[in-house]
């Protein structure tokens, strides 16, 4: 999924250097019988600070003049049903016009102040307003293969979640073909499919629904997970936390991972995070233990191993690190700013053609990354490829933003300055 016609929610963050990504060592190197042992507050205060204090509103918490306005689309509806068809639709109208973005995450009450919308914050719209008019609904992550982005010396592991639940239905609706369920185009949003989950012989017949703020990921065969509102808590201070990370406000970061911690301690994602905020201030220990922490409870937390792997690379212990490496490498390989890493290795080595190879790779993960085509029309030049050099930053200002895109038109313009002083 891309970042231009999705939103994903942000989990983890890499530090990013030249070692490969990782995975657990046969046995942790710290346990603890209370992991809560491991929240050092010291770390990020000095002797007079205290931790900065966040607001702890009600995450679920449907604002009045939401529910006012279901109160007046709803009244009177019995069906289950009508119900919810109505307040789909009232969310669909309702939120159209708000900006997708990755980059913050806002709870309901300040939803329609910023008029921007993640995953993670339509998926609590929903079943807020769906549980307000007594129709059924779930959270559920989706366990799709990982999206990458990149901050600065961050690796950013994005990953999805959506709303799923099932309505009954009266025989009234059993030839209903639901195409007025799916919304798909891309510019819009909400997408909104329902399924079918069972029929029954009977007056009366399940159908199950997934309503998802991007159309792609519905068409997606990936495998579906329910979480609790618990879960989804905890995530939201996860978001809130790697925004403070990447805003350099360690602090804070810090409390926000904390108040992910408390609303689900078995969190990895949250204690990778807090390995993250430890290697930051380089309390390498504490990192290695939270990493560890991570990976006990969830085997699968790639991004833990590969920061436990970078941890050990830097600590002098390379068999450790090689051994984490081993276990993960295609969670590495998918990774497209692990190759454009390898490439400006290759690029400093002046192996231009081994740095082309990585760079496809890169560009095979991610096409819509104006990095990438910039290291490609350095490589490009240094293999004397002229053609290839403006192909390739023609296409850098095509996915590049702001400022960025103006550097590229430079770019080009000085390359045809100089083609025509050479004729």
């Amino acid at each position: 999924m891309f970042r231009s016609s999705s939103v994903s929610l942000l989990l983890a963050t890499v530090t990013l250097t030249l070692s490969a990504c990782a995975s657990l060592p046969s046995q942790p190197q710290y346990r603890t019988t209370d992991p809560f042992d491991l929240l050092f507050d010291a770390y990020f205060v000095g002797d007079l600070e205290e931790l900065p204090s966040i607001d702890q509103a009600n995450l679920f918490e449907l604002p009045e003049r939401y529910q006012q306005d279901l109160d007046r689309i709803i009244a009177s509806t019995d069906s289950e049903y009508e119900r919810y068809r109505k307040m789909r639709s009232w969310l669909y109208r309702h939120f159209r016009d708000y900006d997708f973005d990755v980059t913050e995450t806002y709870s309901l009450s300040q939803l329609n102040t910023n008029r921007k919308i993640n995953c993670l914050s339509f998926s609590v719209m929903f079943v807020a307003a769906a549980r307000y008019v007594d129709v059924p609904a779930d959270f559920q992550l989706v366990l799709a293969p990982p999206y990458w982005d990149k901050d600065g010396n961050n690796w950013i592991n994005n990953q999805h979640i959506n709303v799923t639940g099932s309505l009954e239905l009266d025989d009234s609706y059993l030839n209903d073909l639901f195409d007025d369920f799916k919304l798909s185009d891309p510019r819009n949003m909400p997408a909104v499919v329902v399924r079918s989950y069972a029929t029954s012989p009977f007056q009366s017949s399940s159908r199950r629904y997934t309503a998802d703020i991007n159309p792609a990921v519905l068409s997606i065969n990936s495998g579906r997970k329910r979480i609790t509102e618990q879960q989804v808590v905890s995530l939201f201070y996860s978001n809130k936390s790697i925004e403070a990370l990447l805003d350099q406000d360690l602090p804070l970061a810090y409390v926000y991972t904390k108040q992910a911690l408390e609303a689900d301690p078995d969190s990895s994602i949250a204690w990778n995070n807090l390995g993250v905020l430890y290697a930051r201030v380089g309390r390498q220990d504490s990192s290695m233990a939270a990493y560890e922490r991570a990976i006990e409870l969830d085997d699968n937390m790639y991004s833990a191993k590969s920061n436990l792997a970078n941890s050990f690379r830097a600590s002098g212990q390379q068999l450790q690190a090689e051994s984490i490496e081993q276990e993960i490498e295609s969670f590495r390989n998918q990774n497209p700013y692990y190759h454009s890493a390898l490439a400006e290795g290759s690029i400093s080595a002046g192996d231009y053609q081994d740095a082309m190879d990585h760079l496809q790779e890169a560009v095979g993960h991610k096409r819509n990354e104006h990095f990438f085509y910039h290291q490609l029309a350095i490589v490009n030049q240094q293999m004397g490829d002229r053609e290839a050099v403006i192909e390739n930053l023609n296409r850098a200002r095509r996915y590049a933003r702001g400022s960025e895109k103006a550097r590229f038109a430079g770019k080009l313009k000085a390359l045809e300055e100089i083609a025509v002083l050479s004729r």
